[in-house]
């Protein structure tokens, strides 16, 4: 057992310094469940396994003779069938607005995470040619009003490492859109825009000032001079949003420990898994492909 003392990152949390205990050899195992629902696919994947101690060089563990069964409105939909190792399929397909639960039971343990699936979302998207041999983007759509929505806005490009061209999200969204969730924005003006979001533009309806969304931004870090841009907007459940927020987080804070470790602090990803730890979430996704060719 280790005692670590933190430092932690004033935009994160309140106090300066905490006095924590963190095991890195714990041999303590426990079911992990990863799943995520889209109205549009027909099959449901599961990922079930046990966790691992932090500083362990072996895989993650299967969870032998496990039952995983989804429930959609508080009734049985199905039982999903073992795909591989950690792998578990269920050929279903969900309905944007219904309210699911998946339960593994191992043995005398039973582990289970709740989503209410995002409604359909409908939006225009249009791009215009800059200066910069790119496209600026514009997002336009309407706010589901009986729902609190989370929305995440952000781009697919290519960038090029050692002379070879790679599929990858864009590094930064500029915007001048000050309504968005300020967790990773930066005041870097650029490009014409006042600000830098590292990745996404997040939206809570919460913060909208009317019942639509509007949001103009460039993206950068990915050309598209190679291939196609997909601009994408995903409408994410509560539980999603929260652990897709926290694992951004975590990636920001693992980027200063690898200049100056002192300000490092394990900043917890997020769960909903009851019994255990993952994510059982769901989203709902509309995209449009760009081409400067």
């Amino acid at each position: 057992m280790k005692k670590i003392y933190i430092l932690l990152v004033l935009f994160l949390f309140d106090s300066c310094i905490s006095d924590v205990e963190l095991n890195l050899f714990s041999n303590r195992n426990n079911i992990s469940v990863n799943c995520l629902l889209n109205p549009d696919f027909n099959t449901i994947t599961a990922w079930i396994s046990y966790t691992k101690p932090v500083l362990a060089a072996v895989n993650f563990v299967p969870v032998v003779n496990s039952q995983v069964f989804l429930y959609e409105e508080g009734k049985l939909a199905g039982q999903f069938e073992k795909s591989d190792s950690t792998a578990y399929i269920f050929l279903y397909k969900i309905k944007p607005g219904k309210k699911y639960k998946i339960k593994v039971i191992c043995g005398n343990i039973t582990v289970w995470g709740e989503t209410v699936v995002p409604a359909n979302v409908t939006s225009n998207f249009i791009a215009i040619e800059n200066q910069y041999n790119s496209f600026d983007y514009k997002i336009s759509f309407k706010d589901n009003p009986v729902e609190e929505n989370y929305y995440w806005i952000s781009t697919k490009g290519f960038k090029t490492y050692d002379e070879e061209v790679y599929p990858e999200i864009a590094a930064a969204l500029y915007s001048d859109l000050g309504s968005a969730d300020d967790f990773n924005r930066l005041p870097e003006p650029g490009f014409g825009y006042m600000f830098e979001y590292e990745k996404y533009i997040r939206i809570n309806d919460l913060n909208l000032r009317g019942d639509s969304v509007r949001c103009q931004f460039y993206p950068a870090g990915v050309h598209i001079t190679n291939g196609l841009q997909e601009v994408f907007v995903l409408s994410v459940d509560y539980h999603l949003d929260k652990y897709m927020k926290s694992s951004l987080l975590v990636e920001e804070n693992d980027s200063y420990a690898e200049d100056v470790p002192i300000v490092y602090s394990p900043q917890p990803v997020y769960s909903n898994i009851h019994g255990g730890t993952g994510i059982f979430g769901s989203y709902v996704s509309i995209s449009k492909d760009f081409n400067k060719n």
